[in-house]
């Protein structure tokens, strides 16, 4: 009888941990899915389900080319790594596979795999445990930091360049430069400078938001609309198809803020204004008082954005994918 009370419990405990080891996979996040050792699915949870958009009884059974049907492989092989022996020994390897799947609805998702073997007591090959992860975001992720540092090179490059080669012809010996060309290549390569100056600002303070997760912020009375007109005052130089109009109230109230950041977001906004209007037209920059707090705004004739993208706003690097915004050079910081 002591005998069976013992089978009995030892039972329910295994049964116990069975459960929560099938709860556990059923609820991860991660898609996991067993296969045997001929790479048939064995077991199939429900993040696979989204991912793959199978439905765990048709993928049970079937093979594991038939539900993970790769678009692209980006790297690792299971199939060559079984072929090689990399699972013929107990040795801890794991085979690792990054693509584009081609889900059964004919969308693609980017995942990567990790496949790791599971041995019998004699060393042969008894299933193959995959984890599943979607890598999508991470995909796009890496594709706008390729993105934004080809673009950073380019505008980086365009203004040295300018004022490289205005210094170097006012410096030429050989030509008497009147004081009105001298002023003319002056006024370049000042607004070069002020260009390269506003790009490295906006690479310092998205660096000092990543490491430090915010920035110091020096508090004074700050005019918005004096650091509005005197901006308008600056970019009006820089287009010849845009009018600049200022729409403030009279005695617009100072505010609590750092100056310096509040020139940058002012200065981003009418360089994106002037950016992405590129027909020309009237650029307004105004503010209202509502109680005890302040709006600014630049209204600008260009396309806007749409719903999904002001949502992604004020992602780094993130930028509008569109015919213009493929025409027009942009860090996706400012």
């Amino acid at each position: 009888a002591a005998i069976a009370v013992h089978n009995a419990q030892l039972y329910e405990r295994i049964d116990q941990e069975r459960r929560r080891l099938a709860a556990i996979v059923q609820h991860s996040a991660d898609g996991v899915m067993i296969l045997d050792s001929e790479l048939r699915i064995l077991s199939f949870n429900r993040a696979l389900e989204r991912m793959t958009g199978w439905k765990t009884e048709d993928a049970v059974g079937r093979d594991l080319d038939e539900v993970i049907a790769w678009k692209k492989i980006e790297t690792g092989d299971l199939r060559r790594a079984l072929a090689d022996g990399t699972f013929k020994t107990d040795n801890g390897e794991t085979v690792y596979v990054e693509g584009d799947l081609l889900r059964i609805d004919g969308l693609t998702l980017s995942l990567g795999i990790v496949y790791a073997p599971l041995f019998n007591a004699d060393g042969t090959l008894s299933n193959i445990i995959a984890n599943v992860r979607d890598i999508s975001n991470f995909r796009q992720a890496q594709e706008m930091q390729n993105m934004f540092i080809s673009t950073v090179s380019h505008e980086l490059k365009t203004p040295v360049a300018l004022i490289k080669g205005y210094a170097a012809t006012l410096r030429r010996e050989d030509v008497e430069w009147d004081a009105e060309t001298v002023r003319e290549y002056a006024g370049v390569i000042e607004e070069e400078s002020d260009r390269l100056t506003s790009l490295i600002l906006n690479l310092l303070t998205a660096s000092r938001l990543q490491a430090d997760g915010g920035i110091d912020l020096q508090l004074s009375d700050v005019r918005l609309d004096w650091l509005a007109a005197r901006a308008v005052e600056r970019f009006s130089t820089s287009t010849t198809i845009h009018q600049f109009k200022l729409n403030f109230p009279p005695k617009f109230p100072a505010v609590e803020g750092d100056e310096v950041r509040l020139r940058q977001v002012i200065d981003n906004l009418v360089g994106n204004a002037i950016k992405y209007s590129p027909d020309g037209g009237i650029i307004e920059v105004g503010g209202h008082c509502d109680g005890d707090s302040v709006t600014l705004y630049v209204r600008d004739p260009g396309v806007g954005l749409s719903e999904r993208d002001r949502e992604r706003v004020f992602e780094r690097f993130y930028r509008v994918d569109g015919a213009l915004s493929r025409k027009t050079q942009g860090t996706g910081l400012g």
